[in-house]
């Protein structure tokens, strides 16, 4: 019997007891979806929502870096369980991660050209302390994508920029 849906439901609701008994009936944490390469830690920051309330409870992330879930497993797409963070504009969950071991990939750039800190700019409103976590972790505004353009130089084309988002870049 597959306990995949059980356990993904238990995961996203923080009900650690659950995610353990769901284990110990056979239920297999370690399991990778077989054409998007997910993981468990890929689908925690899955939610558009931006809505705090509707966001993974810390101890299950906490929980699945405990089990040794690789907080930088690249999926099908390129993305890693931080990019999906930083879309998702989770920054507790991003803190996480990145205490783990995600700042080895922080530059990772997906098959769609985006990385970590450029993945800052898929949202509205850009969130200020997003970039900055990503910054103080080491993340390069100047480094370039493939189409050629870094965040420094998107922050400056970009006519709705808060004056902090620019001078945060600046200050790096």
């Amino acid at each position: 019997m597959s306990y995949e849906y059980e356990l993904y439901d238990a995961v996203l609701d923080g009900d650690i007891n659950e995610v353990k008994a769901l284990i110990d009936k056979g239920a297999d944490i370690h399991e990778v979806t077989e054409s998007e390469h997910w993981t468990y830690l890929h689908h925690v920051f899955m939610s558009p929502s931006t809505k705090l309330e509707e966001r993974t409870p810390l101890e299950s992330i906490q929980y699945l870096i405990d089990q040794g879930l690789d907080v930088n497993a690249i999926d099908s797409y390129g993305y890693t369980p931080l990019i999906y963070a930083v879309r998702q504009q989770n920054i507790e969950g991003m803190r996480l991660l990145l205490e783990n071991g995600a700042d080895e990939l922080i530059e990772h750039q997906a098959s769609d050209d985006a990385t970590p800190l450029n993945m800052v700019f898929d949202n509205k409103p850009y969130q200020y302390e997003v970039m900055k976590l990503l910054l103080d972790f080491g993340a390069d505004p100047d480094a370039k994508t493939e189409k050629g353009k870094s965040v420094r130089e998107l922050v400056s084309l970009l006519d709705d920029m808060d004056p902090k988002m620019i001078e945060l870049v600046r200050h790096y």
